[in-house]
């Protein structure tokens, strides 16, 4: 499926870049990848997704977005914002939005914090954002500051091929190498010297707080629009406790679980495609 460039510009991110696929005529559905992954998430998706037309994002500081301003942060609430303002760009007066892990999170957010924008979301490998009792977060106050002072001191790591660092995060993510060099090589830049990661290296520090397990439930819980949740037998949230009382909390989902890993998506993108395709339906002319 051919695949297009676009970027948009945000008042609170600066420029945000992405790939579309699809027709014009086809039914748009805004996509956000995970963190630390970039909008060639989406590939093997949308080459098995028809009738759909995928906009897919690279997230603020992620694929060849720009990075924030020095001396700011991070905020898993700011992404909210910076999607809202790239689907005005893209003209989506309602949106439809497909999330994976950190975007499923923000797409869920989405939907709490501008019910009359978001039409549904589907998400994949998430349902709601980390929580944390409340009782961390000095600790994790104190680690976030200390990390941001760090970062400025460190130099940009160098690597002398993609090959080492496709198969490095196909092992850290259990996924396959395929889908592995889809991330990877939207998410570097040769240099004289060797490859440096496009992404901004503070996003892999401490966030400076996270929400309550009960603070997560209340925004679940305030979700109204249709839903379809997504899940790998193997993935990440399999085994958490946290799981089944965020499945509760849903007023009415569509849940439906997969063999597979956290990139279900990608490394098995014919079964998770027939599945968007038969919740999308219902919003098809």
């Amino acid at each position: 499926m051919k695949v297009e460039n676009f970027s948009v510009d945000t008042e609170s991110a600066g420029t945000l870049t992405g790939l579309r696929w699809g027709s014009t005529h086809d039914l748009p559905v805004l996509a956000l990848h995970g963190w630390l992954d970039n909008a060639a998430s989406f590939a093997p998706l949308a080459a098995c997704l028809g009738g759909v037309q995928i906009f897919a994002i690279d997230l603020p500081g992620h694929g060849k977005s720009d990075h924030r301003p020095p001396g700011t942060r991070y905020h898993l609430m700011d992404y909210v914002p910076a999607v809202l303002e790239a689907a005005d760009a893209l003209g989506f007066n309602r949106i439809l939005i497909m999330g994976h892990s950190l975007g499923a999170a923000i797409a869920g957010l989405a939907a709490v914090a501008a019910p009359e924008r978001v039409r549904a979301v589907i998400l994949i490998e998430g349902l709601g954002p980390v929580s944390e009792p409340e009782s961390k977060l000095p600790g994790r106050l104190r680690d976030s500051v200390a990390g941001y002072a760090r970062v400025l001191k460190r130099a940009a790591p160098v690597y002398p091929d993609i090959e080492t660092l496709v198969s490095s995060r196909a092992r850290i993510s259990a996924m396959s190498e395929a889908s592995a060099r889809l991330l990877i090589e939207r998410n570097v830049n040769h240099h004289d010297d060797g490859y440096r990661w496009c992404s901004d290296s503070r996003l892999r520090l401490n966030s400076p707080a996270f929400l309550t397990e009960p603070q997560v439930l209340a925004c679940l819980k305030a979700i109204a629009q249709p839903i379809q949740v997504l899940l790998g037998n193997d993935g990440m949230l399999t085994k958490r406790e946290t799981l089944s009382p965020r499945l509760e909390a849903l007023s009415s989902a569509d849940v439906r679980w997969f063999d597979g890993a956290h990139h279900l998506h990608m490394d098995h993108p014919e079964v998770i495609a027939a599945a968007a395709a038969d919740f999308l339906s219902q919003f098809v002319p």
